[in-house]
């Protein structure tokens, strides 16, 4: 009796189930990382911002009001791949996501808030991300727009540890 060479059905079966399980857990996690990615463009393009509202505020020890004061273009001229405007609101910088952006990032905002503080007004300013807090003893300047899912956000970014 010759002896058969190669697989059978059953174990093509079993391979391609486990081929299929791995990717649908995988591909999610993938998306995920990809996203994650793109918001790296609003981080990039928000801090060069923060240095134009950094240097105003050494200068001046007080916050710009709009985009002219910070020294920047107006926000539908700051664009990149996949931000469609940044805008500087009483100190706040706010990059407005989207252009090249995958489908939900289209239109987040991802702010970033100088933090002073207290009674010091001359201390050195710290930045604030996303949904991030100030510590004991700072004070957050201007409003948070963020609306980004925490999901697709650096830790730093995410308001927790």
């Amino acid at each position: 009796m010759k002896k058969a060479k190669g697989f059978t059905l059953i174990e093509l079966m079993i391979v391609v189930a486990i081929i299929g399980i791995l990717a649908s857990v995988s591909l999610p996690a993938y998306q995920k990382y990809v996203h994650r990615s793109e918001v790296v463009d609003a981080i990039s393009l928000g801090s060069e911002i923060r240095g134009n509202v950094t240097e105003y505020y050494r200068d001046i020890l007080a916050f710009p009001k709009n985009n002219a004061d910070s020294g920047v273009p107006e926000p539908q001229f700051l664009i990149g791949n996949r931000v469609t405007s940044v805008t500087v609101e009483d100190g706040a910088v706010h990059v407005t996501m989207g252009n090249k952006a995958s489908q939900p990032l289209q239109g987040k905002t991802l702010t970033f808030r100088p933090a002073v503080v207290i009674g010091s007004p001359t201390s050195p300013i710290a930045w604030l991300c996303g949904y991030d807090e100030p510590v004991e003893g700072m004070q957050a300047i201007g409003e948070n727009k963020t609306d980004v899912d925490q999901e697709f956000l650096p830790r730093s970014c995410r308001g927790y540890l």
